[in-house]
């Protein structure tokens, strides 16, 4: 693990021994007594503590009774001091730090700290029903609160067992993946373990079977399993769900079920090292750095993406999942299994509604509509399209998940249309509100014809000026305007009049025919200038053919010179 820098901030009561907490530390480290009212922050050695991976200081804090410390806005963890002796103490836990701590939310992970054993007379007690006690009600009012542990700053008792305590709460935060009050994992770990289980489903089945739970071990632990410890880690999800639905395989209720179990017998860690695997921050998102890659393309020549043949079969996979079953053609979702399909998402997206795709289905969603949405999708923004295909679980590289088509710079580039799959089309009228209000405002819509998706936006003039103009080629295959429109554009995008008096849908359903008939839309002189591009200049090819022996022949003579003058 990475180097980690923590800032451990001790608060609590004045008289509650926070000093001596601190003097007793830096006794142990540099074996000298240093006795002040308030100490500077000190360094603690990585190599005395249990997790040397942290870099660890610890600030001491003192403050006014009815005042917060001005260092816990740079605390990654709270360690809130009472003293054991001290019933009033135990007290001013509730009713003044966590209450204050609440209101100004601080979120930090908070660890009592009963100070003063030594006082209570037992020598080496430890028994923490006493803590346990204190805590009980704490962990339930407030969920920052993650453990209790108990400590003598004067007899040196336990001290490193709270910094030990603070550094694991850190490098394993349990507030995000678990509330000690509802005895429950949050519904972020939950959603985090969903991606990760369809990660791991190799077959696309919905259950794991030995094979997928041994490559599961192996990738994340490096560790081999052989069957006596599957049959015991089935023998634990079935302790936990109550029944043998996971004898054979394991499902996804038994593999959430399993990481509950870890939890409630402290194996915090093991939690922490799947999800760092597989990505994930403390925040239970993920890491940003998956979606930094980008793809080479020339958007001003009209290049466009589109999702590979593996993506689309990979998200076709998740569709019949979700129908229960793959060889029943005709099968829909539900709206429960579509937002079943996006529950682990951890981000915002403007993944289309619905409603934006035409015709509507009446009887849920189909594969068809299901692909046309995902492939607008992508062909808009293909960046936040990838980033939520990590989050549904589809595990692949950028460069496989899209393809770049065709520019639209020449005319032998444009003849090359046809192995498309995405199209947009753009409408430009005066009448844009009452055009939208049809189809209950939604943009873009978004409709299949034979195999291929159409992505169609309205504009009144004005945006027109600004989206396509500002934009060129990069997103308009066809252009239809409103013959009142004084809209006009130099670009070379084949256009129609649009009739408002005719039946939209028929005229979008020509527009369709004529992108995959020669010419494509274009009018004669559109394609004389698209033609002038097919190949440089005489002028410029004769510069780039004369740069290029140049090249050769001056890289020949240098290399005989050095030769001739070696010998």
């Amino acid at each position: 693990m990475k180097k980690r820098e923590l800032k451990l901030v001790l608060i609590g009561d004045s008289g509650v021994g926070k000093s001596s907490f601190v003097s007793a530390l830096i006794n142990q480290i540099q074996n000298k007594a240093s006795v002040l009212d308030k100490h500077p922050p000190i360094n603690l050695p990585p190599d005395m503590l249990n997790h040397p991976e942290c870099i660890t200081t610890l600030l001491d804090t003192k403050c006014a009774p009815h005042q917060l410390p001005e260092e816990i806005q740079i605390a990654d963890v709270i360690l809130l001091m009472y003293a054991i002796d001290d019933d009033g103490s135990s007290e001013r836990l509730k009713r003044f730090w966590l209450k204050e701590l609440r209101d100004n939310e601080y979120k930090q992970p908070v660890i009592i700290v009963g100070n003063k054993l030594d006082l209570l007379g037992l020598e080496e007690d430890r028994d923490y029903h006493r803590i346990f006690k204190v805590i009980k009600q704490l962990v339930k009012d407030f969920n920052t609160v993650e453990m209790g542990i108990e400590c003598s700053s004067i007899k040196q008792q336990g001290i490193y067992d709270v910094i030990n305590c603070a550094q694991r709460s850190f490098l394993y935060p349990l507030a995000p993946i678990y509330s000690i009050a509802d005895k429950s994992l949050t519904e972020g770990f939950k959603k985090a373990l969903t991606r990760i289980f369809r990660i791991c489903d190799r077959d696309g089945d919905g259950v794991w079977n030995d094979t997928e739970l041994e490559k599961f071990q192996k990738k994340v632990f490096k560790r081999q399993l052989d069957y006596s410890d599957i049959a015991g880690i089935k023998d634990m999800i079935e302790e936990e769900l109550h029944d043998n639905s996971n004898k054979k395989v394991i499902t996804l209720e038994g593999f959430i079920a399993l990481q509950k179990r870890g939890i409630e017998l402290m194996k915090i860690q093991i939690c922490w090292t799947i999800l760092r695997f597989f990505r994930y921050k403390d925040d239970l998102t993920l890491d940003e750095n998956i979606f930094t890659n980008e793809l080479i393309f020339d958007q001003d020549a009209g290049q466009t993406v589109e999702l590979s043949e593996i993506a689309l079969s990979k998200l076709k996979q998740i569709f019949e999942i979700r129908c229960n079953s793959t060889s029943q053609q005709g099968n829909t979702l539900n709206q429960k299994q579509f937002d079943d399909i996006f529950y682990p998402v951890m981000c915002r997206t403007n993944f289309p509604h619905l409603s934006q795709y035409y015709p509507q289905e009446q009887n849920g969603v189909t594969l068809t509509q299901w692909l046309a949405m995902w492939n607008a999708f992508s062909f808009f923004n293909y960046k936040e399209a990838y980033k939520l295909l990590c989050y549904i679980g589809i595990e692949m590289k950028l460069s496989d998940t899209f393809k770049e088509q065709n520019r639209k710079d020449s005319w032998s580039s444009v003849q090359k249309n046809i192995d498309r799959k995405v199209f947009h089309i753009a409408i430009v009228t005066r009448k844009k509100s009452s055009l939208e209000k049809q189809f209950g405002n939604q943009s873009p819509i978004i409709t299949s014809i034979q195999s291929k998706t159409y992505a169609i936006s309205v504009y009144d003039e004005l945006e027109a000026e600004q989206q396509i103009e500002k934009r060129q080629l990069s997103i308009i295959d066809f252009l239809l305007i409103e013959q009142n429109c004084h809209f006009q554009t130099a670009q070379l995008i084949p256009n129609l009049v649009y009739d408002d008096n005719q039946k939209f849908w028929t005229q979008i359903g020509r527009v369709t025919e004529i992108l995959h008939q020669h010419p494509f839309g274009y009018s004669e002189s559109q394609m004389q200038q698209l033609k002038k591009q097919n190949s440089l200049p005489i002028v410029e090819l004769a510069s780039v053919i004369t740069l290029l022996a140049f090249m050769l022949t001056g890289g020949y003579l240098l290399g005989k010179k050095v030769l001739q003058k070696n010998k």
